[in-house]
């Protein structure tokens, strides 16, 4: 232990006397210990130009704007007496370590585990005196941002149990100052994501009106004052998005204090050049591959056109697996295996893989189709085992596969084809063998299911006509029961009228409402006989569906060599009437001779 000659000294920081005591006389500074005498705390404002003591909390004094204020200097000033360290014998079996945060506007004092406090009425007063003894040597302030401080030193002593160690640490806080509020950096907010964010989607669409993109301004920092007195600048935002701008054409913005929000004009893709932010309806990529998009889905009710690139002979333009939804769809090279593609209008340069599927709510057009396609009208030059369906098809030439639509138009036709029609048929040659060409609506998806629902419209309508007419023909002979009654009321008011009397009251009631019921019930068997009408003209239209074979036909401009069957399915029966017509037979349909159909030219 060391032993010098105690001093006095006025300091305005203590740890550095200590330091110096220390290395004058050759010793550590953990062998110097201070006693304090006095302090005072003087503050410097534009109002006190000056150095000014204070005797209240600095916290008491300004309000939050001016603590926070540069132009708020703070120091204090103590006499300390200087002597070689002892050990507090009071608390001698105390460790209490002083901890502040990084912003140093926090400070704790932590009693470490296993501590044992002793048994002394002066326990509060001498634990603060550490506390301060602590804080001095750290460098902090004493006297100030210490609201609670004296509440918690006393209400911490009195439940601490004297001579018990302690099981675990006990935290206390012993000063706050106002914090440094950490500045806002600017960001920017892609709302238009969030709906991507389960799918592998090349497009980001957006609605028309939705706000899909959001600029958060930056704000400021505010600087804050540490537990030492000492000013902290609070540092400035980073701004690194300031440069994006809305293309007026398509894009609106709406401006708050925090922000700016782009809503679109139009529905449509995001897009972004060069700091400006458009939506877009057109969209050029060189490949749409599962690695690389993964999905295309803007749905076809957005107005969104995508062309996919030609690649050379061994990619596909449509890579394997991608999944492809717009409303027009260009693909100027292949689509691959597993690819499912839908648009509103299809385009596809090259070929379909056989295992491709795709569908066009109104056009397609196919250089070379292996895959299977569903749309409204289809263009195709050469279809190789492939199968469509469509309402209106042309096919410059078929190699095998299948089509079912309702008018058919086929210029070549090879051979292992089914062509399957609800209405025509028509081919310019045959040069092939194994070609089925068949007139049966009913395989036209629409006309089934006009057909079932026509069905099943009678079936209803016939159970309801005829629940009605039982139950409207039981209330007829019920009203008819009581004509000899109501007779009887009709004479006893004639008696009445023709005496000068007036006739009862209740025999003229029950005449009208007898009346009345007549009245209703004649309502209602019109209202019956108008169902029954409907109900014919339902009939009429399912037997009119049912004869659309007898309006179909099958044209072959060229010559049948005998290898091709014609085939008509009877609409209602499902009956089969074929031929493998041989020569000339430019027209073929079904005709009814007596009871029986035949096909006929």
């Amino acid at each position: 232990m060391a032993h010098f000659t105690p001093f006095s000294k006025n300091a305005t920081n203590i740890m550095e006397v200590l330091v110096d005591a220390a290395k004058d006389r050759k010793i550590q500074p953990e062998e110097v210990d201070f006693e304090l005498l006095s302090v005072q705390t003087l503050v410097k404002t534009l109002k006190h130009k000056d150095w000014t003591i204070i005797e209240e909390p600095i916290e008491t004094l300004f309000d939050e704007k001016m603590l926070r204020s540069v132009l708020l200097e703070i120091r204090q000033e103590y006499t300390i007496r200087v002597k070689p360290y002892e050990t507090n014998q009071e608390l001698k079996d105390i460790q209490i370590d002083i901890l502040a945060n990084k912003a140093k506007n926090k400070v704790i004092a932590v009693f470490k585990e296993g501590s044992v406090f002793p048994d002394t009425i002066n326990l509060a007063k001498e634990l603060k005196k550490e506390i301060y003894r602590k804080k001095l040597r750290a460098g902090l302030l004493i006297k100030h941002f210490e609201t609670d401080l004296n509440s918690t030193i006393i209400k911490l002593s009195k439940a601490v149990k004297p001579g018990i160690a302690l099981a675990k640490d006990i935290r206390i806080s012993i000063a706050q100052s106002p914090a440094i509020l950490l500045p806002r950096n600017d960001e920017i907010i892609s709302h238009y994501k969030n709906k991507q964010k389960i799918s592998r989607n090349l497009i980001d669409t957006v609605d028309a009106g939705e706000m899909f993109f959001e600029y958060i301004k930056p704000k400021e920092g505010i600087s804050g004052r540490r537990c030492d007195g000492k000013f902290a600048a609070a540092q400035k935002p980073k701004i690194m998005y300031k440069n994006y701008r809305p293309n007026e054409e398509t894009v609106f913005t709406k401006e708050s204090e925090d922000s700016v929000q782009y809503y679109a004009k139009k529905e449509g893709y995001f897009k972004e050049e060069s700091g400006l932010i458009s939506i877009s309806q057109k969209i050029a990529i060189q490949s749409a591959t599962f690695k690389n998009v993964g999905s295309i889905d803007a749905g076809g009710n957005k107005d969104i056109s995508v062309n996919i690139a030609k690649r050379d002979h061994n990619d596909d333009s449509v890579g394997s697996g991608v999944v492809i939804d717009v409303k027009e769809l260009t693909i100027e090279g292949t689509v691959g295996a597993s690819a499912k593609v839908k648009a509103n209008v299809l385009s596809v340069g090259e070929q379909t893989h056989r295992r491709s599927e795709l569908e066009a709510v109104d056009n397609a057009k196919i250089k070379l189709h292996r895959g299977r396609l569903k749309a409204k009208t289809a263009e195709i030059e050469i279809l190789e085992n492939g199968t469509v369906e469509a309402d209106d098809i042309h096919v410059k030439k078929m190699l095998g596969g299948e089509i079912i639509g309702q008018r058919i138009v086929i210029e070549e036709l090879v051979a292992n084809t089914v062509v399957i029609a609800s209405e025509s048929i028509e081919v310019g040659t045959i040069s092939g063998e194994h070609n089925v060409l068949m007139i049966n609506p009913n395989k036209i998806e629409t006309y089934h299911n006009k057909i079932e629902l026509l069905k099943a419209e009678v079936k209803i309508k016939n159970s309801q006509q005829k629940s009605l007419a039982e139950e409207h023909s039981k209330k007829i002979a019920k009203h008819k029961e009581q004509i000899g009654r109501i007779k009887t009321f009709q004479k006893r008011v004639q008696a009445s009228l023709k005496a000068g009397e007036t006739p009862n009251k209740a025999d003229v009631l029950r005449i009208k409402q007898y009346k009345l019921d007549a009245l209703k019930l004649q309502q209602i068997s019109d209202d019956i006989a108008q169902k029954e009408q409907f109900l014919e003209t339902l009939k009429l239209q399912l037997e009119e569906l049912y004869e659309a074979d007898m309006h179909a036909k099958v044209i072959n401009k060229g010559v049948y060599d005998g290898h091709t069957q014609v085939v008509f399915v009877d609409a209602k029966t499902g009956q089969n009437y074929s031929m493998i017509p041989q020569g000339h037979y430019e027209r073929l349909f079904l005709k009814k001779v007596g009871d029986e159909k035949i096909i006929s030219r």
